[in-house]
């Protein structure tokens, strides 16, 4: 049975004897002794079933307050609110515990749950689900997020101190699958991708498989001196959008390509403002050139070093967001002197967190994060784990170190594109071409 419908049931199927103010009541399937008012269980007393018993504090007939409930082989002492599980309670059966805070009926709120072999999962609890927490178990030390049958699928790192074993990256059903790190004893630092367990290998390559987008601000726009055979010549800004294709990734990565580098743009990231002032009057020109050439659009808002929800607001009258647009993003690329301006580290992730949540609850799209490797080794990784869970757009042109939950990649600030005069930032989507029709089918909610 259904624990709160069984106690439901317990309020619900009271036979009242009469108005009394202490004493027996008898119940349909059992009785009630204790206090009562207007001839129901109010105050503090007990009830004893075929199949449960109630014992604690009651109000106008519902368990209210702090009691102990026993159902089987299960047993919760905790409290109550109008007959139901809420606030702080333990649940034991013959096979688990949960010790944390309720909310009518599910866990909700910080709490630990432990099963029949030892494994315990630790965080934060919504609707009874733990979407990012810590479990711990013989394998070790996993922090990350999980699925609804609290198994590591995501992203996430797992340490086991016994065997001096790492693995940081996304995982699927308990087991390693896309990209990660792994380090062992006696084994060979392992960067790629791993399927389903298995490791697949590294996959640092440019071949025209990938998935490349480009981002693109009013800078694209200015005129510029370009080399045309022996001669410079200064052209004008504006974008070819029937000519765009990738045919220079920088120097560094041009090395890595297999093949032709005449690579088709599949997004492109525009900035729309700045700060609570600052806007570009290219966005909806661009934004609308890139739709009708099925190009993927997302937005971006450059942070200043000011109140998030301010810049939120101004970022949303600004821009137009369609429903098939890719999330949009918050671009954080604030200096130390910047962040202690604004009062440091504690309100810099403030700050951050009140842009994204105005955003998402006026789009309904979760916004992705771009910030630069030194961001991410400086202040990201050190950030509220509500942080952690944003995807990560992240600038980084040399080693790849997966400290977070990375979406796209720009991997060089002077590539080349046809149709657009200057250097260009190049980027990449973390995943296959299949992963990202998937990840546009599912409203960008599902992600490699």
């Amino acid at each position: 049975m259904n624990f709160r419908a069984a106690i439901w049931m317990l309020s619900a199927t009271l036979f009242l004897c009469g108005a009394c103010r202490k004493g027996d009541m008898t119940f349909m399937n059992g009785v009630y002794t204790g206090d009562t008012a207007d001839g129901l269980p109010h105050g503090y007393g007990s009830y004893h079933g075929k199949d449960i018993s109630y014992e604690g504090e009651w109000q106008d007939g519902h368990p209210h307050g702090f009691g102990t409930y026993r159902h089987a082989d299960s047993c919760y002492a905790g409290c109550f609110e109008k007959g139901e599980w809420s606030g702080p309670g333990r649940l034991t059966t013959a096979k688990t515990t949960y010790e944390g805070f309720w909310h009518k009926g599910h866990f909700q709120g910080e709490g630990i749950y432990i099963d029949s072999l030892g494994a315990s999962w630790h965080g934060r609890w919504e609707q009874g689900k733990l979407s990012y927490g810590t479990r711990r178990d013989t394998a070790g030390i996993y922090t990350g997020t999980f699925n609804d049958s609290l198994a590591p699928s995501g992203y996430g790192q797992l340490v086991c101190e016994a065997r001096l074993f790492f693995h940081e990256g996304y995982w699927n059903q308990g087991v390693p699958h896309g990209f990660g790190l792994q380090a062992e004893t006696g084994e060979n630092l392992r960067i790629g991708y791993w399927k389903n367990g298995k490791y697949l290998g590294e996959k640092m390559t440019y071949s025209a498989s990938r998935v490349y987008g480009i981002d693109i601000s009013r800078y694209q726009h200015k005129s510029q001196w370009v080399r045309r055979g022996k001669r410079r010549i200064r052209t004008g800004g504006s974008i070819d959008w029937n000519r765009l294709r990738i045919t220079h990734l920088g120097t560094t990565n041009n090395r890595n390509a297999v093949g032709e580098i005449n690579f088709p743009i599949s997004f492109c990231f525009i900035k729309s403002t700045q700060g609570v002032r600052i806007y570009s009057s290219y966005y909806a020109q661009d934004a609308n050139s890139a739709r009708r050439r099925g190009i993927k659009v997302g937005a971006y808002h450059f942070m200043s070093p000011m109140a998030g929800k301010p810049q939120a607001v101004w970022f949303l009258k600004k821009t137009a967001i369609l429903k098939e647009d890719l999330p949009p993003v918050l671009d954080v690329e604030l200096s130390a002197a910047q962040i202690a301006k604004m009062g440091g580290t504690d309100a810099l992730y403030r700050e951050m967190q009140a842009w994204l949540t105005e955003v998402e609850k006026a789009t309904g799209k979760k916004p992705i994060l771009y910030v630069s490797q030194r961001f991410v080794e400086k202040y990201l990784r050190y950030a509220p784990s509500k942080l952690l869970t944003y995807s990560v757009w992240i600038a980084r042109y040399g080693e790849y170190r997966p400290y977070v939950k990375l979406l796209f990649w720009q991997l060089s600030p002077f590539g080349r594109v046809d149709g657009i005069n200057g250097c260009v930032d190049i980027d990449v989507f973390n995943g296959s071409r299949e992963q990202f029709e998937q990840y546009i089918k599912s409203d960008y909610t599902t992600e490699p």
